[in-house]
């Protein structure tokens, strides 16, 4: 080949290894919608929203980010996406906002929704199907991500009176023939999802928290940990639920740190060892060690300390316990969900009195089993 046709050539090569590097990259579209003109508004899709862009764009997605959409504003959003994702790797779709069902049918709704006519409602609702048209033209990973499972608000509306159920909350199940979709669901078909007291949902908050502990993280793995964690922060209300397709192992890799995210401060290394094989039914600590260690069969499992006014418990996620949380009377303090070494169900419940100088008190089950109930001496 002549060097002047190489010369050429170059930049032709150039651009095409660019291209192919964009169709091969990560994309998500967020959707966020608080401010809702006909039904009750929310507080936390906005701020969901923005934590769920920090988490992709921490995982190496590029990201687009709509709030407070219109039905026209959603259907371009997801028309535009699904001309970007078509030869991504990995393509997701997250939404947060009003979700509702009628006759077995979901619709994720925009900020004009009305209920005025059974027409209106129509025409102005999205059907999930919508969203998963917009993953269709993907040949890599679909995730669907869907945080919307709250009280129906239109409930009361006599236009929808015959598709709308009086007793239905949440969403029900979606039927699907695409390849390699994983739907995700912030709780259960036919359950309600809970706002959490935060800025954040407990799912959003849990879906952040586990996909950007660790520098790898394998999807179906990460998917256990985010439910365990809302089991915790709901004292098991609520339970996220997975369907999909999957045929292959999806692993994100953190390409950069979560942006405005605090790392957890260590426990110390000097920690008590508590094996879950040799355990007493109750132990007392007169004055609290350095840290605790959960062990099962030779293996550190978890690492607990009090640490910055907090309970923190180190594991395959990590968790703070307020004295609040402790104290909660509603659900009569709070838990930490584990597997142990031979993939049991195990959590930590922890629990304290009212009076300020009380101790933290520390119940460890193991597949459902009371093993035993630990004084800490840990007073905060």
């Amino acid at each position: 080949m002549k060097p002047v046709l190489v010369r050429l050539l170059l930049p032709l090569l150039a651009v095409l290894l660019a291209a192919s590097a964009a169709q091969a990259a990560s994309t998500a579209l967020i959707i966020g919608n608080s401010a809702y003109q006909d039904v009750t508004p929310l507080d936390n899709p906005a701020s969901d929203a923005a934590l769920a862009s920090r988490t992709f764009a921490a995982l190496g997605f590029d990201t687009e980010v709509v709030l407070d959409a219109d039905a026209a504003a959603m259907r371009a959003a997801l028309a535009a996406f699904k001309a970007r994702a078509a030869g991504a790797e990995v393509a997701a779709i997250f939404y947060a906002g009003h979700g509702v069902q009628a006759n077995n049918v979901n619709y994720l709704l925009p900020t004009d929704t009305g209920a005025a006519t059974k027409e209106q409602f129509e025409q102005t609702a999205i059907r999930m199907e919508e969203f998963l048209d917009a993953l269709s033209a993907t040949k890599g990973v679909k995730l669907l991500i869907v945080d919307a499972c709250r009280d129906n608000p239109f409930a009361a509306a006599r236009a929808l009176a015959r598709g709308f159920k009086s007793d239905a909350k949440g969403l029900a199940r979606v039927n699907h023939q695409l390849q390699d979709l994983m739907v995700v669901y912030s709780a259960q078909p036919n359950h309600q999802a809970l706002d959490g007291e935060g800025d954040n949902s407990p799912f959003m908050e849990a879906f952040s928290a586990v996909m950007t502990a660790k520098e790898n993280v394998r999807l179906t793995e990460a998917l256990i940990d985010i439910t365990n964690f809302v089991r915790t922060k709901t004292a098991d209300k609520q339970l996220p639920y997975t369907e999909g397709t999957l045929s292959v192992h999806v692993q994100l890799t953190r390409q950069e740190p979560l942006q405005t995210a605090a790392e957890p401060s260590a426990c110390p290394a000097d920690g008590e060892v508590l094996s879950l094989q040799d355990l007493e039914d109750y132990m007392e600590f007169d004055d609290g060690p350095p840290g605790l260690v959960v062990s099962d069969a030779g293996k550190n499992l978890l690492e607990l300390c009090l640490k910055d006014g907090a309970i923190l418990v180190h594991g395959s996620y990590d968790e703070r316990f307020s004295p609040a949380d402790l104290r909660n009377k509603e659900n009569e303090g709070a838990g930490y969900y584990f597997k142990t070494a031979d993939g049991g169900d195990a959590h930590l419940w922890f629990y304290a009195d009212d009076d300020a100088e009380a101790p933290a008190q520390l119940g460890i089950y193991v597949n459902g089993d009371e093993v035993t109930w630990i004084t800490t001496g840990w007073v905060f």
